[in-house]
C-alpha cells in the first residue's frame, strides 16, 4: 500500500494526480490517502480526512508520500521509511524546501520537485536505499559562547 498525507492543510493536486494515476492503472498498489482539509474527493483511492495517529498506515504501508510538512518528513526519516516528498511551494513561500532539499541531499528521501512527476519518484524510491538518520550533534553550547564572549 502507498500511504498519502498533506497533514492538517490541503494539497489538491497531490491527490488528483494519485486518483489519476490509480484510475489509469500507471500505479496498480491500493492506495490510502489522508486528505485534510482538500475540497477535492478522489474515486479511485481510499481516503479519509483526519486521524488521531498516522501510525496504521505508517505500518501497512511500503512508501510514504507527502508533502514537506517538518513534523511527518522527521517523524518518517527518523523511522527510515521508504519516503517522497512533493513539496507543497503554495504554503508559507516555499519554506519547506530547505528541510526537503537537506533530507534528500543526506540520502533520507526522494524529494518530488513536481507532482507530475509523482510516479517516477514513487519507481526511484521503491529502487532506492536510504540512509540511515543520524541526528546532527549538539552544538547550541557554542553558539552560546561565541554570542557571549569571554565573560568576566
Amino acid at each position: 500500500m502507498i500511504f498519502v498525507t498533506v497533514g492538517t492543510a490541503h494539497f489538491d493536486p497531490l491527490i488528483i494526480e494519485m486518483d489519476r494515476l490509480v484510475g489509469e492503472g500507471i500505479i496498480k498498489e491500493p492506495v490510502v490517502a489522508q486528505i485534510g482539509r482538500g475540497s477535492y474527493i478522489p474515486r479511485n483511492i481510499r481516503y479519509f480526512r483526519f486521524i488521531r495517529s498516522l501510525e496504521p498506515a505508517y505500518k501497512k504501508a511500503s512508501i510514504i508520500v507527502s508533502t514537506g510538512g517538518a513534523g511527518t518528513t522527521m517523524e518518517c526519516v527518523k523511522r527510515g521509511l521508504r519516503l517522497v516528498v512533493v513539496e507543497n511551494k503554495s504554503l508559507m513561500e516555499g519554506h519547506q524546501a530547505q528541510l526537503i532539499g537537506e533530507m534528500a541531499r543526506r540520502g533520507h528521501l526522494i524529494w518530488c520537485k513536481e507532482v507530475s512527476d509523482i510516479a517516477d519518484c514513487i519507481e526511484e524510491a521503491r529502487r532506492s536505499t536510504f540512509k540511515p538518520f543520524v541526528s546532527d550533534p549538539p552544538r547550541v553550547h557554542e553558539l552560546i559562547k561565541g554570542l557571549i564572549g569571554d565573560m568576566p
